[in-house]
């Protein structure tokens, strides 16, 4: 990264940072925008964890890094119902 400084460029040194990033599993735009943030994210050279119930593929397809690191989210659903049986 550069920062200019009355015509000087001065270099900032990079601080390697961890992002954990959770995403709805609810179908796969939350996902596919997240695989862009994520992408940029790794090419700055940080590692992004991603916590999702969508399925591995929508990240693994677009992002091929060991800086990529998925978690997967089960979630439960219940239906109950108050009607008398």
């Amino acid at each position: 990264m550069r920062i200019e400084n009355e015509g000087d460029d001065v270099s900032v040194p990079r601080r390697h940072l961890v992002f954990a990033y959770y995403v709805t599993g609810h179908g796969f735009g939350h996902a596919t925008r997240v695989v862009e943030v994520a992408r940029h994210l790794i090419l700055a050279g940080h590692d992004v964890h991603v916590v999702s119930a969508a399925p591995d593929f929508v990240y693994t397809t677009e992002i091929q890094s060991p800086r990529l690191q998925i978690r997967k989210v089960i979630f439960l659903h219940l239906l109950l119902s108050t009607s008398p049986s």
